[in-house]
Parts: C-alpha cells; sequence; structure tokens
C-alpha cells in the first residue's frame, strides 16, 4: 500500500494564507488580531463540543469518534487560551517591576 506523503508547508506560508486581507505586504498580525481570532477559535470549538453533547444526548449521534475528537479540540483550545492568558499577564507583572 503506497502512502503519499504530506506536502511540505512551512508555517510562514500558512500563517501568510490565514492573514487578513487588509493587512500590507509584510506585516504580521497585530497583538489584538492574534487575540481576538484566539477567542473566536475557543468559542467555536466549545459551540461545537456543546452541539455534540446535544446529538448524543438526543440520541442523533452516529459518529463517536468525530465527537470525542471536537470535545478534545475544545478543551485543547480552552487550555491553550489560558495559558496565553497566563503569559501576557507574567509580562505585565514583567513589566510593571521595570523601575525606570
Amino acid at each position: 500500500m503506497y502512502i503519499a506523503p504530506l506536502s511540505s508547508i512551512s508555517a510562514i506560508e500558512l500563517a501568510q494564507k490565514q492573514a487578513p486581507a487588509n493587512q500590507s505586504e509584510g506585516a504580521g498580525a497585530s497583538f489584538k488580531d492574534m487575540l481576538s481570532g484566539l477567542i473566536k477559535n475557543v468559542n467555536e470549538a466549545d459551540r461545537v463540543a456543546k452541539n455534540d453533547i446535544i446529538k448524543i444526548a438526543s440520541g442523533n449521534a452516529d459518529d463517536l469518534h468525530t465527537i470525542m475528537i471536537n470535545a478534545q479540540k475544545a478543551e485543547i483550545a480552552t487550555m491553550m487560551a489560558v495559558q496565553v492568558r497566563n503569559k501576557i499577564l507574567d509580562a505585565y507583572n514583567e513589566i510593571m517591576r521595570i523601575t525606570l
């Protein structure tokens, strides 16, 4: 059985494809845009997981493996958001400790 290799897409190319169209060439996403994207990602993953739970409770779920994957995605997205928040607070506290 032949398994085709994945094409090599670098993280930079992927980020450039996902960058908003209103940004100038070569400019990275702003901090605000990155945070709002993170929050949207967490909310969307949570919404999908909650809809899957409703499907399970009502007996309309056929593919339990997809539901479990969606639940794990929501959990990982939430944990990542918490860790980003923690790092932001650590950076803020470190900046506040700087004496001029």
